[in-house]
């Protein structure tokens, strides 16, 4: 919701920057604005929006005499900084390092800094560069996107469970394409599960638009992305009817996906990666190694049965953490361009 609000900013103010010829320094404001703005952009549309949830997924809240991994040059354990010791957890309750922002904030910048908020985006950036040109390919050639979408996220699904081992592994020498689980094994572990994810992101935004629509909203037409609606009264409370069911919606489908997706991913990271936060690889006894005869990954069940009602809520009151900073972030952005439309506005000539 909060990204439509600034959408439509951005949009209104960019048809009045096309009838005007505004002075150079107003380019150099708005070329300001995106220069400070862009780090807190990236910082809540990845870290806080993929980084902090995947390890808030994959984080055992009750792990037995956990003691984080060595990550400093100096071998100086993460517990010593961020976690309970070994002995001292078998005396008291081991502290949830996902339980709040501020603690996964403080476990991330230990080990490598700010640059730790942002890990895997190289592997992120290219997924996502690779999603858009399998799909833009296939949409091209009159795929219709229903087909499209899965099938460009089942063709990288090596690339899309490398992301969440770098994500919550210690940092490895090895490039993100040398940590690309073999594809077979990749694809049988995770194919259900994405189309499963995928399917609930399809449905938590048809059925809010189709309620929308069928409340006679006045909503922005696709094919005139500049073209504002005029608001009408009626539209405030028929869109906090929209915006619930879509709460609604994403917690009851695609959270819960995400989080099955999630911890099957994490169920094939290597042996040899240790974890930057406390995970039972084995998810209660459930999944046997390969080499003795089992899949080597947590079933779809499994992930789902092993997730404990603490983490649910846990997990769910993160999201709305994030909710809440994005939103202000927006405001924030509202507050700071409009100010500044009005100024460039006035020392700009309308074009004839």
């Amino acid at each position: 919701m909060y990204r439509d609000i600034a959408h439509a900013v951005y949009k209104r103010g960019e048809a009045s920057i096309n009838e005007y010829q505004i002075p150079g320094w107003g380019w150099g404001i708005l070329a300001l604005d995106l220069i400070i703005f862009l780090p807190f952009i990236l910082l809540i549309n990845y870290s806080l929006q993929h980084v902090f949830p995947t390890l808030a997924i994959v984080e055992d809240p009750s792990p037995p005499a956990y003691e984080p991994v060595s990550l400093n040059e100096d071998n100086q354990s993460l517990a010593e900084e961020n976690a309970p010791l070994a002995d001292e957890a078998a005396r008291s309750q081991p502290r949830i390092i996902t339980s709040s922002i501020r603690s996964t904030y403080r476990t991330l910048t230990a080990i490598s800094g700010w640059r730790s908020l942002f890990r895997g985006f190289a592997c992120w950036f290219a997924l996502s560069v690779a999603t858009m040109f399998i799909y833009g390919t296939m949409v091209s050639t009159f795929v219709p996107s229903l087909i499209a979408g899965p099938v460009s996220a089942l063709a990288l699904v090596q690339l899309y469970t490398a992301w969440t081992h770098i994500v919550i592994s210690a940092p490895s020498s090895k490039t993100f394409w040398q940590r690309l689980p073999p594809f077979k094994k990749a694809f049988q572990a995770t194919a259900l599960p994405i189309i499963m994810y995928l399917f609930a992101i399809e449905l938590s935004q048809f059925f809010p638009r189709m309620l929308a629509y069928g409340m006679g909203m006045n909503l922005p037409n696709p094919k005139q992305p500049g073209v504002i609606p005029e608001a009408d009264k009626n539209d405030i409370w028929k869109g906090v009817l929209v915006v619930l069911l879509s709460i609604a919606m994403h917690v009851l489908l695609v959270i819960p996906t995400q989080v099955i997706l999630t911890r099957v991913q994490a169920s094939l990271l290597p042996e040899e990666d240790d974890t930057i936060v406390p995970f039972d690889r084995s998810f209660s006894g459930k999944v046997e190694p390969a080499i003795v005869g089992g899949k080597g990954f947590v079933t779809i069940r499994d992930a789902w049965q092993s997730f404990s009602r603490a983490s649910w809520v846990r997990l769910v009151k993160l999201y709305v953490k994030i909710f809440f900073a994005g939103f202000a972030l927006s405001l924030l952005w509202i507050g700071v361009i409009i100010p500044e439309m009005f100024l460039i506005m006035s020392h700009s000539k309308k074009v004839e």
